[in-house]
């Protein structure tokens, strides 16, 4: 009876590792207006997350074959670590390590600003932001302490920019993204295009390579699709 449950058990898991992959922010379809750049942008980071999605594929079957040999005790204890990588790679754990925080502010001082609209941050001037890190190897990225996955929805509600459901605070607004190569990371954004952007809105965008940054687990709710409870047969 164990070894049907251990199967059982892993099936769960990889469906619940694939479904949390290919889950997608749902949003109101509109006339895509990139220009070149955004879509290489774009394109590039859709090849990482490609590649990523074939490597856990070739592990987790290399882990059902390991399985496969194992008695019931490894099986179990085996299949509880990878319950926790998959937390991991979800989102849903804590995380720290070397990386970079970028700030976000206005361009002008608070004396320059009286009188002046303050500027704001726009939910698309922030996903190309994302994609650029993502380009220059980001791991992990809490925006606003809010952590960011992949069915993470930027966009705007009144006016207002929002990020996993919830408004992003007043001014400085810091992005914090562990990277296993972070020196490369802060070199790319310091001679980043997206400087140039934000100037244009008037903002700032700066980095600051940090030895140790913590980026919070993701709180919500992450809503799994194409999924069925199924009773005993």
């Amino acid at each position: 009876m164990r070894r049907p449950l251990i199967l059982t058990i892993t099936t769960i898991i990889l469906g619940f590792m694939l479904a949390v992959q290919f889950q997608t922010t749902r949003e109101p379809i509109v006339r895509d207006t990139r220009d070149i750049w955004e879509l290489r942008q774009d394109l590039e980071y859709q090849k990482k997350l490609q590649q990523e999605l074939y490597n856990e594929i070739a592990k987790y079957e290399q882990l059902i074959d390991e399985y496969s040999k194992e008695n019931a005790e490894s099986q179990v204890k085996a299949l509880e670590k990878t319950l926790e990588e998959l937390k991991k790679d979800a989102g849903l754990t804590k995380v720290s390590g070397h990386g970079i925080i970028l700030t976000i502010e206005p361009l002008l001082n608070d004396e320059n600003l009286a009188g002046n609209e303050v500027p704001r941050l726009q939910p698309e001037l922030l996903r190309r932001l994302l994609n650029e890190v993502n380009t220059y190897g980001a791991d992990e990225i809490a925006i606003d302490g809010k952590r960011i996955i992949n069915t993470s929805p930027i966009r705007e509600v009144n006016g207002k920019t929002y990020v996993n459901d919830e408004p992003l605070s007043p001014f400085p607004i810091e992005i914090k993204i562990l990277s296993k190569d972070s020196n490369r990371l802060h070199t790319e954004m310091v001679t980043s295009q997206s400087g140039e952007e934000f100037a244009r809105e008037n903002l700032l965008l700066t980095s600051e390579l940090v030895d140790n940054v913590t980026v919070p687990p993701y709180q919500d709710q992450i809503r799994v699709k194409y999924m069925e409870e199924k009773g005993d047969s």
